[in-house]
């Protein structure tokens, strides 16, 4: 069952990025962060608008889920950096290589040290690279000029393709850039991961959607240990933003959508963590999960969960999400053995039949 419902879930994300050239769109190529996490690629944007496809860092299994969307390495126009931790560019060094063997024209573009490490990558990689390219009767003077490096310090303005960009530093422990993006009428922002910034607001005003750190999301079964959310956090420098920073940026800049992700864990205690978020921005608020595109193509019923204003989306708990997390022994229900969090407290309420086991019919119970 399983293995039917992931065909499934590629199929219709598929659909949807075939859909999604006429409109600026965001798929979440990986919403996970430095752990490693089967579920979750490290974190990866695909921006998209016609034919003009940017991809935002390139964590681990980026490769991976761009191959599950038949994106190929051609189809590239540039490669953008927030900021060189290794889970924001951990996959970068092959994917610069395989773009630049398809011949076309694209742009890598990121804060110190992008410079360094694309001179390194072609200095260690310089035998294979032409190996490579001799299969084709090509040698390296052959795509030389096929990319360009910019290296940003400070607000820049550029253009790739049909997209307007525009970046600007915030606060993290390296050099690190926010992003937006402006094409249609619809723009997006990329924050990378930040403590709270000043400059992001400022770039991000009025956006349609802004992606963001996660930071302070809660955990299910830890609502009542909520820690690192409060308004006063000292004078100690963070490398993360906690509930309370985001969503005052979120609030700041008055965005209409707010999108968490770079996420350390699968099971997100969603209500809990919108009303912690609600308590400063009453927009509508979006969790990421690995190939979820923004905004929803029109007619699709792959829509991104959701919640606003600190409710409950109407569907309740998501069984096959459920499943795929808790479901060891693959039998289509979960025991109580299995069970975890909020489920685990609450499962003698949901499991109607006494059984043992909640199937999907009995989910819905004893919220």
């Amino acid at each position: 069952m399983t293995k039917y419902i992931s065909i499934l879930i590629f199929c219709l994300s598929f659909q949807l990025f075939s859909q999604s050239q006429n409109e600026l769109t965001a798929t979440i190529i990986g919403s996970g962060s430095p752990k490693y996490n089967t579920e979750r690629a490290g974190p990866s944007v695909l921006i998209s608008y016609k034919n003009t496809n940017i991809l935002v860092d390139m964590g681990n299994g980026t490769q991976g889920n761009l191959d599950k969307l038949q994106v190929k390495n051609k189809d590239l126009d540039a490669l953008l950096f927030t900021h060189h931790h290794l889970d924001h560019n951990e996959e970068f060094t092959p994917i610069f290589i395989k773009t630049l063997l398809a011949a076309g024209q694209f742009k890598v573009v990121g804060p110190k040290p992008t410079s360094d490490l694309v001179n390194s990558i072609i200095k260690n990689y310089e035998e294979d690279i032409a190996y490579r390219l001799s299969k084709k009767q090509r040698a390296f003077y052959d795509v030389a000029n096929n990319f360009t490096v910019n290296e940003l310090e400070g607000n820049q303005s550029f253009i790739i393709g049909d997209i307007e960009i525009s970046c600007t530093p915030v606060k993290h422990t390296i050099a690190t850039m926010a992003y937006r993006f402006d094409a249609g009428g619809k723009s997006i922002v990329i924050s990378g991961d930040l403590s709270y910034s000043e400059s992001l607001p400022i770039l991000a005003k009025q956006a349609d959607y802004l992606i963001i750190d996660s930071g302070g999301a809660i955990e299910e079964g830890k609502a009542n240990k909520r820690t690192g959310n409060g308004k006063n956090r000292g004078n100690k420098e963070h490398a993360h933003v906690n509930l309370d920073e985001s969503s005052r940026m979120a609030n700041e800049a008055q965005v209409k959508n707010l999108v968490l992700t770079h996420l350390n864990f699968n099971n997100v205690d969603e209500p809990a963590t919108s009303e912690a978020i609600n308590e400063n921005y009453t927009g509508s608020i979006f969790y990421a999960e690995d190939l979820m595109r923004f905004p929803k193509a029109e007619g699709s019923t792959n829509t991104p969960k959701q919640i606003t204003n600190g409710t409950k989306n109407n569907q309740g708990p998501n069984f096959e999400n459920m499943l795929k997390r808790l479901d060891t022994n693959k039998d289509g229900k979960i025991a109580k053995t299995e069970a975890k969090g909020k489920l685990k407290e609450n499962f003698s309420k949901r499991d109607a039949n006494k059984d043992g086991f909640i199937t999907e019919n009995e989910l819905g119970r004893g919220k």
